[in-house]
């Protein structure tokens, strides 16, 4: 009988430090910055957070960052977040500068040399959709990295299909297109924010 106790509670034990070292850690990641930005006028709002590095284990990593965007929301029942969209010079270059301003574009918080944005090819090949459902069209403003997207093959017969900000050959935030599963990244999500709760508080739910 104390044999079998023992057992269980050596069961019980583990399962917490697996619960700890791959539950919670991921299911809810650390914000390690945020700004607000104004979108339309005085009205509607878009929070940005920044999200370091994601574990080792998290596969698939460019759907598993949607994911956690996905659920995010500035109040309850409103709308959710998205990997973000940076469709215009200014937005772009806020975000890349808040990563180097805040020391995010490396070692501790990345490794990798990049965080993903909601861009992406996986549907047909060269033809990039943002998470908001948008299509980014050949007139649209763009921000590659010299040489890219490339869909290089070499790692993924299948190419790469997911857009990451690279922080990598002093390319600052330069889009570059890399594979979606080969490995992890920071993210930056974006949130709606219709009537700009988040300027008055950090009541927002993920």
């Amino acid at each position: 009988m104390a044999d079998t106790k023992t057992m269980l509670l050596n069961v019980l034990v583990v399962t917490s430090m697996v619960y700890v070292a791959y539950g919670s850690t991921w299911h809810s990641p650390n914000v390690v910055g945020s700004f607000v930005e104004h979108v339309d006028g005085d009205c509607m709002c878009m929070k940005y957070l920044f999200y370091c590095q994601q574990p080792d284990y998290t596969h698939p990593y460019y759907a598993a960052a949607q994911a956690v965007c996905n659920k995010m929301s500035i109040q309850p029942g409103g709308p959710t977040g998205r990997l973000a969209v940076l469709r215009n010079s200014y937005i772009d270059n806020k975000v890349s500068q808040y990563i180097m301003a805040h020391n995010l574009d490396g070692p501790p918080c990345i490794t990798k040399f990049g965080f993903w944005i909601g861009l992406e090819d996986t549907l047909n090949e060269g033809e990039f959709i943002w998470s908001d459902g948008e299509s980014h069209c050949q007139d649209d403003y763009s921000n590659w990295a010299p040489r890219e997207p490339n869909n290089n093959p070499k790692k993924n017969n299948g190419g790469q299909d997911c857009v990451q900000l690279w922080f990598r050959f002093g390319h600052n935030g330069k889009w570059d297109d890399e594979y979606c599963d080969f490995r992890p990244k920071g993210f930056v999500c974006e949130i709606p924010d219709p009537y700009c709760y988040s300027d008055r508080s950090e009541n927002w739910h993920g």
